[in-house]
């Protein structure tokens, strides 16, 4: 073989491995993102029983799927009893799930969309089928027991993708005095005026002048990124009752590293933070937690787009 023959099969070579080399990474880049829209978040719940006498029991409720950059959540919204017959058809009929609490791996399990949903609270629930133990935080808490004022297990992530690390580290945290001066102006930007009573047996709802210190920090959480999170609430009603005003139940804003503050919600607690999608950043999962309302709020890419995934009890 001459010596041009020679080049010329070396720069051959050359080019098909750069093919295959260039072939291999767009194959593994599509499989990426076919993993990245299959993706779809889960809750590992403890349900109270539908009527007096009945247990607890365990379930996942399938609430979000990826949809390209973003999340949607699953059909919720019904006409009537009727629609809760049909609505299991718009959910994943088997499912494993990996189970992830603050940043870790829990355990996997599986699961299947029930054939139709008996109430609205059954909305999403999936029967788990699998034989392995099912992981457990923590005790029986009425913190979890939403609306329905019974105590239950902690409510856990189910991904079905092993998604589980919380690159941002959220954990609980005990804010500046800066930052909590800042989050409390955003409460009087939210709430300039509020009403409160005397005392309960004259009940007469007047213009009350709150001051700072009535304005209490429930819970904080940071991130290693410099984010924050805060929920205050209102503090001091003397009514029979909270009268419908919102400034006495738990208000949440997060905190940006700049300092800036935006108002996220009310009536929901954090679930956990962790990096479902794969995409480097940590999502945030809140229960709602109202008067005749369950359900889950999402807040991804940093705090600028959210979802959630709502009903009522009854």
């Amino acid at each position: 073989m001459g010596k041009g023959a020679r080049i010329s099969v070396v720069f051959l070579s050359v080019i098909l491995t750069a093919a295959l080399g260039s072939s291999a990474v767009a194959q593994a880049a599509e499989t990426s993102r076919v993993q990245q829209a299959n993706i779809i978040l889960g809750v590992l719940e403890d349900l109270p029983g539908e009527y007096s006498g009945e247990s607890d029991f365990r379930a996942v409720r399938a609430i979000f799927r990826k949809i390209g950059d973003g999340w949607q959540a699953f059909p919720t919204k019904t006409q009537s009893y009727l629609d809760l017959k049909t609505l299991p058809i718009s959910y994943p009929k088997e499912m494993t799930w990996t189970i992830a609490f603050d940043g870790r791996n829990l355990g996997r399990i599986t699961s299947q969309t029930l054939s139709h949903f008996n109430f609205y609270s059954e909305i999403g629930i999936e029967q788990i089928t699998s034989h392995s133990q099912i992981p457990t935080v923590g005790k029986k808490s009425l913190d979890y027991g939403g609306f329905s004022h019974t105590p239950v297990y902690r409510p856990l992530v189910a991904v079905s993708q092993p998604n589980f690390f919380d690159p941002e580290q959220w954990k609980p945290a005990h804010l500046s005095p800066i930052l909590v001066a800042a989050a409390r102006k955003q409460f009087r930007n939210q709430f300039p005026k509020v009403s409160n009573c005397k005392n309960p047996e004259e009940n007469v709802l007047r213009p009350w002048k709150y001051q700072d210190e009535d304005i209490h920090e429930t819970r904080a959480y940071s991130s290693k990124n410099g984010w924050s999170l805060i929920e205050l609430n209102l503090t001091g009603n003397a009514c029979d009752g909270f009268q419908g005003q919102d400034a006495y139940f738990g208000q949440w804003y997060v905190i940006d590293p700049l300092g800036k503050v935006k108002y996220l919600g009310t009536n929901m607690w954090l679930v956990d933070a962790g990096d479902y999608d794969n995409s480097g950043k940590s999502a945030l999962l809140f229960s709602i937690d109202g008067y005749n309302a369950g359900g889950y709020r999402l807040f991804y890419q940093d705090f600028t787009q959210s979802a959630e995934f709502s009903f009522h009890f009854h």
